[in-house]
């Protein structure tokens, strides 16, 4: 099978190694846009709950046009990182980070959102991923990230708390909140 070339602009700079928890290495890496098979194989493998609080509704896959738009960023005003793995003999995804620069808000701010697959949560690849994520939001002049956040989602707000960045919540309605959070020098505290 031939390789699909890598868009121009690709930011392979950024691939680098993550160590989890319990020993296992997963490679982070920009999204390419003949991820789009991957992601839709790898939201196959994610519980019921995993895909509620990351899309707040009951779905069982994506859409051949879903996951190509989740998979062809500009790598400027949306960009995303996927965890990547060798399973089976195949490359799988484990984990995506994106965001999606909001225009026209001032300071500029991107929307972010991030999941992992059941079996890789708990390890510290969300944490990794995610501080990839914003130290490459940071060389595009993005000033903070904000997500939807149902409350009932203790993991990501653990995750936020413990970030050590400032942040602001607001209530969109009942049970879903708003999360801002602000980046401020070092984003080491991650």
């Amino acid at each position: 099978m031939e390789s699909t070339p890598l868009p121009a602009n690709y930011p392979a700079e950024y691939i680098e190694e993550a160590m989890l928890k319990d020993g296992r290495r997963v490679t982070l890496r920009p999204i390419r846009p003949d991820d789009a098979p991957r992601l839709q194989e790898g939201f196959t493998r994610l519980s019921p709950e995993t895909i509620y609080m990351r899309f707040f509704e009951a779905a069982s896959a994506l859409s051949d046009e879903q996951a190509r738009e989740l998979a062809t960023v500009d790598y400027q005003q949306r960009m995303a990182f996927v965890g990547s793995v060798q399973e089976e003999g195949q490359e799988r995804l484990v984990a995506v980070a994106r965001y999606s620069i909001t225009p026209q808000r001032e300071p500029v701010i991107a929307e972010a959102a991030i999941v992992v697959r059941d079996d890789y949560q708990g390890q510290g690849l969300g944490k990794q991923a995610m501080k990839l994520l914003v130290r490459y939001a940071r060389t595009q002049g993005v000033m903070g990230l904000y997500a939807t956040v149902h409350t009932a989602n203790a993991r990501i707000l653990n995750f936020i708390r413990s970030s050590g960045l400032p942040f602001q919540r607001k209530m969109l309605e009942p049970g879903v909140w708003e999360i801002t959070l602000w980046f401020e020098p070092p984003v080491d505290l991650l």
